[in-house]
């Protein structure tokens, strides 16, 4: 292993490392743990069932709004969010506790991992890294700096820093050429497959774009490319409440924000508003979070009430930081 102990894989099978040991999930007994952890195929066959329906009811909504913008433009907007709520499933397929079934797990995820233009290998390695090290400002690679102004906030919302990313991680994937940060969670060993599956995703996108030219066909761009860019930022401002603003430290009751949400964004993000609960014990299925919540909510430092107040706090601190600057300056 490159440069690096086996501490930096300790997120795929563990909880911390020796560098950043994670606190706080003593407070679930093994008992409890056992109880909830149990996997089962019925929930996650349940919300995906759920989740293509939402994406077809959506859908339907550009169709019948064809020609009209000022609706159709809204319609894609909601389809958008949707398919960026997708980032759910995969997610919990990479811990492989979507289902019960491990080959169902690899398949929903590869599945949802092309329509999302995430890979799913890789996002699996990355995301045990997260898990690891969350919040350690250096070795966390999912870690979201405090915006110190209302540009760096609107550009995080808007995936300034995403977009590139995400292509980066396709261009570098593609050759084989992963950069520092790369290497220190993709275990060289499985570095072949995770580059072959993205060679696969990208051969994949260049046959859609060559067939939609060849047909002159603009489907792929209004039902699945334009709705996925331009939903990107709603799950951009999720995600930012998922740790923003929470302590930089290895308390995993301090360092990751529960929000609690509506029960259709609660149904669509796969109960991952349950952020902190998720981040304690990871081996719980997303079905058991909210069992989880009751047992551990007293513990957790940061509970919200709805995404528009997670927001609404870190505009204020951002507000506060832009005055002091104007003062020093």
């Amino acid at each position: 292993m490159e440069g690096n102990s086996s501490a930096s894989y300790a997120g795929i099978g563990g909880v911390g490392s020796n560098i950043w040991p994670l606190t706080g999930p003593e407070v679930v007994s093994r008992e409890k743990l056992k109880e909830l952890r149990v996997r089962t195929n019925g929930p996650g066959l349940y919300n995906l069932a759920v989740h293509v329906l939402a994406l077809a009811a959506t859908a339907s909504l550009i169709y019948f709004t064809s020609g009209n913008p000022w609706l159709q433009v809204p319609a894609m907007l909601l389809y958008g969010t949707v398919i960026v709520l997708m980032f759910a499933p995969l997610h919990e397929c990479s811990h492989g506790t979507a289902f019960r079934s491990r080959w169902l797990n690899h398949v929903v995820g590869f599945a949802i991992g092309a329509i999302t233009m995430r890979p799913f290998l890789y996002f699996k390695y990355r995301h045990a890294a997260h898990h690891t090290y969350t919040q350690h400002d250096e070795r966390d690679p999912d870690i979201v700096p405090f915006p110190t102004s209302l540009r760096e906030y609107f550009s995080m919302i808007l995936g300034a820093s995403f977009w590139p990313k995400l292509v980066g991680t396709l261009v570098r994937g593609s050759t084989g050429n992963y950069n520092e940060e790369e290497r220190t969670f993709l275990p060289a060993s499985v570095r072949g497959q995770v580059s072959l599956e993205i060679r696969l995703l990208v051969l994949l996108y260049v046959a859609i774009a060559a067939v939609s030219v060849y047909f002159a066909s603009p489907i792929a761009l209004i039902y699945w490319f334009f709705p996925r860019v331009i939903g990107e930022p709603v799950l951009r401002a999720i995600r930012m409440a998922e740790h923003t603003g929470a302590d930089e430290s290895p308390d995993l009751l301090a360092n990751t924000r529960t929000t609690l949400v509506n029960p259709i964004i609660r149904q669509l993000y796969w109960n991952m508003p349950f952020h902190a609960e998720h981040h304690l014990a990871s081996s719980v299925p997303f079905h058991a979070l909210g069992k989880l919540h009751d047992h551990v909510e007293p513990h957790l430092k940061h509970v919200s009430k709805g995404y528009i107040q997670v927001h609404r706090e870190i505009l204020g601190e951002v507000l506060r930081l832009q005055r002091e600057a104007r003062r020093a300056a």
